[in-house]
């Protein structure tokens, strides 16, 4: 399957009405909240956070909103989209996830609350997809810390759930994954462009993107609020390769966080869910009630 077929006339119409039960807050913000429909439960996310990969269409993402509808009737969802004007023109990323920010800072104050009152339990539940997701949690980490004291913690205390990543920097990852989105004739320009880049963080002496954002997803800041995080990633990804993100987790588990690893034999890239649903979404509940993994796998050490 392709990670973003090119819709046609009938898939744009139905790509419109994906979401059309949440509230749409902008062109990359999705929010819902059932509360009036199911009482509150104190064993569910308060909220459920999702950032889908770059170029998702909403069809694709409704499918795991809904089977989250489903898990956690009494969640609140919120939805942050990567499409691909995000990365290519900044100012709109900030426009687009601006409405994201009220919804995230309410969570922070509740935790405050909820840690005066003894309660150090996780809130929130984020999912994040591919480096499109990564790039998405970077970019609003860094509106939520604007105008904060350095140090204060912007999130509520959270368990995080990575599909398909982190990974770093490779040449055809790249080009792969911008051309899931664009017509096969731009790929020339496509190859140009990330020579480009390539050329301009060299001279700046800049680490890629992909890599800078896996390093800050292991940032000593975040300990105080996360309380693990699990890896899912398939062995034919060929976006990003699965021995990135087990380096990825080693060095997470290095730094102090606490990880699960759940590799899907066969499962390409943000595919996993329908490669394996059961253990997929077997594998999300254990990792919120802090339950055993279904398929747990010690990351290699540094050493070997």
């Amino acid at each position: 399957m392709s990670l973003n077929p090119k819709p046609g006339a009938s898939s744009k119409a139905a790509d419109k009405e994906a979401l059309s039960w949440m509230q749409n807050l902008s062109p990359a913000v999705s929010y819902y909240d059932p509360h009036h429909e199911s009482p509150t439960s104190g064993k569910e996310p308060q909220l459920i956070l999702i950032l889908s990969w770059m170029g998702a269409r909403q069809v694709h993402i409704s499918k795991y909103a809904l089977q989250y509808r489903k898990i956690y009737p009494s969640s609140r969802i919120l939805i942050a989209q990567c499409p691909l004007t995000h990365v290519v023109f900044p100012w709109r990323t900030r426009r687009d996830l601006s409405p994201a920010l009220p919804y995230l800072r309410n969570m922070s104050e509740r935790q405050q609350k909820a840690d005066e009152a003894g309660d150090t339990s996780p809130k929130m539940l984020i999912q994040m997809f591919s480096n499109g997701g990564i790039h998405t949690a970077s970019c609003l980490r860094s509106m939520l810390r604007g105008g904060q004291p350095h140090g204060t913690p912007v999130l509520p205390r959270y368990v995080l759930v990575f599909d398909s990543c982190p990974g770093y920097f490779r040449w055809m990852s790249s080009y792969n994954a911008l051309m899931q989105m664009l017509p096969w004739w731009t790929g020339p320009v496509v190859h140009s462009i990330i020579a480009m880049v390539c050329l301009y963080h060299f001279l700046r002496r800049l680490p890629a993107i992909q890599n800078r954002n896996a390093r800050a997803l292991r940032s000593p800041g975040l300990l105080a609020r996360e309380e693990r995080r699990t890896y899912l990633y398939g062995t034919e990804d060929d976006l990003i390769l699965w021995q990135d993100v087990e380096d990825n987790a080693r060095k997470a588990k290095e730094a102090g966080f606490t990880i699960r690893l759940e590799k899907f034999v066969g499962a390409k890239h943000v595919d996993i869910m329908r490669a394996e649903p059961e253990r997929y979404w077997k594998a999300i509940q254990n990792s919120w009630s802090d339950e055993p993994p279904t398929g747990y796998q010690q990351p290699p050490s540094s050493g070997s």
